[in-house]
């Protein structure tokens, strides 16, 4: 189907400028043109035009560090059997494509049923944003494996890390994560303490490499960073205590490699009022963020790309309110057009997807959301759904409001209700 969006203000996801009263042409599922409306000429018969109303239209929002397995415990405790974990899943991979999350990033799932959820997407027999899955979350021997115990796959020395990788691939991941330092939530780690030694690091590097995966390094602790950069890392994850080291953030910088700052799971946590927030992990939240936020600004200011990623799953972090981190992101000094991109163009790359996602230009999926406001004036905008008319993925209305008014021959198969 041919498929004209019309009336609407385009912010394409490569940090160019708004460009007011432009149209966004779609076939077969693909941008065709997306730009000033004076720039479009074709004239095809059996094109649906609709008219957005003066709307603001962005690529669907990507978010690179999730975990499906949970649904914001407060303990952080993602425990199920399996039956009701694949089902948590779903549900938590239809909170974000409503919400306007088209693909999310799963840096650790849980007893490989995200790969059966994955697949029922794939063959829509259910609604869902697109999945890139890590797999299981590769550790040392530690307390967190035993918290975590459907999420990690421990490995000590490197060959135990070699079979580890290769198990990660056979279940169908698209890249591998490991667990270079300690974690904020698990209750007596040390998220400053490196984990593995810097030669299993690179047998897991070389390991995926082999295998054409990229790694994705959950590392706070700047000595885990430097250790994660010299094996060969595409993205750190959180990075908290960056800030200590600025010839490391020069080299990020140097190597373009991603930093995924997750500020908004210390702010959910921190800013609660729930008296039932085990107190180990809200004082843990508040000693890190500032450091958190901090490391974001220079790592920014030096040029380090940086890509979207909530966390979504981990405590009062909810599936569907991802978005917070677009706003938390410019909070600790991303300018706002850029805190975009790092959920659009950038987020894509960060997935190695940016071939074919992530912006809307010609010959990009038509994965997008329209909304009623310009997010540029509030980030905030862009996790909340009242401001949100309809999500598109693959070129169909995936998910809308009712009332919506759209044709129903738009209408992907399985379409939700955004609520």
């Amino acid at each position: 189907m041919n498929i004209l969006l019309t009336n609407v203000t385009l912010i394409d996801g490569t940090g160019r400028a708004p460009q007011e009263h432009a149209v966004i042409a779609i076939r077969d599922e693909k941008i065709l043109y997306a730009g000033p409306a004076s720039g479009w000429s074709e004239a095809r018969q059996g094109v649906m035009t609709l008219d957005l109303g003066g709307g603001f239209i962005l690529p669907g929002l990507i978010d690179t560090h999730v975990h499906l397995a949970g649904a914001g415990e407060l303990d952080s405790q993602f425990r199920a059997d399996d039956a009701s974990m694949a089902l948590k899943m779903l549900s938590n991979a239809q909170k974000n494509l409503a919400a306007g999350i088209t693909t999310v990033r799963d840096l650790g799932g849980w007893n490989e049923i995200e790969f059966l959820v994955r697949e029922w997407i794939r063959r829509e027999e259910f609604a869902g944003p697109r999945m890139c899955l890590a797999g299981r979350f590769i550790s040392i021997t530690e307390a967190g494996a035993d918290y975590y115990e459907g999420m990690y796959r421990v490995a000590d020395g490197v060959n135990e890390i070699r079979r580890a990788v290769r198990e990660q691939v056979k279940h169908g991941a698209d890249l591998i994560k490991i667990g270079v330092t300690g974690a904020v939530l698990v209750e007596h780690g040390e998220p400053g303490a490196t984990h593995f030694n810097e030669e299993e690091i690179q047998a897991l590097v070389e390991e995926a490499r082999k295998f054409g995966r990229r790694v994705a390094a959950h590392a706070h602790g700047a000595d885990g960073i430097r250790k994660a950069i010299r094996a060969g890392v595409y993205t750190i994850e959180h990075g908290t205590f960056l800030y200590q080291d600025p010839e490391l953030i020069g080299l990020m910088a140097e190597r373009g490699i991603f930093l995924v700052p997750t500020l908004k799971v210390g702010w959910d946590v921190i800013l609660s009022e729930n008296l039932q927030i085990p107190a180990w992990i809200r004082e843990k939240n508040k000693a890190t963020q500032g450091e958190a936020a901090l490391s974001l600004k220079m790592a920014y200011e030096a040029g380090v790309p940086v890509a979207m990623g909530s966390d979504a799953g981990t405590p009062l972090n909810f599936h569907g309110e991802n978005g917070l981190e677009i706003y938390w992101m410019a909070e600790a000094g991303v300018k706002p057009m850029d805190a975009i991109v790092a959920a659009t163009g950038n987020a894509a790359r960060a997935l190695s997807w940016e071939a074919w996602l992530g912006t809307l230009e010609t010959g990009k999926v038509a994965d997008l959301i329209v909304i009623d406001s310009n997010p540029l004036d509030d980030l905030r905008i862009l996790a909340d759904k009242n401001h949100l008319q309809f999500v598109m993925k693959n070129g169909e209305v995936a998910a809308c409001h009712a009332g919506h008014g759209l044709p129903s021959q738009l209408f992907k198969k399985h379409a939700m209700l955004i609520q």
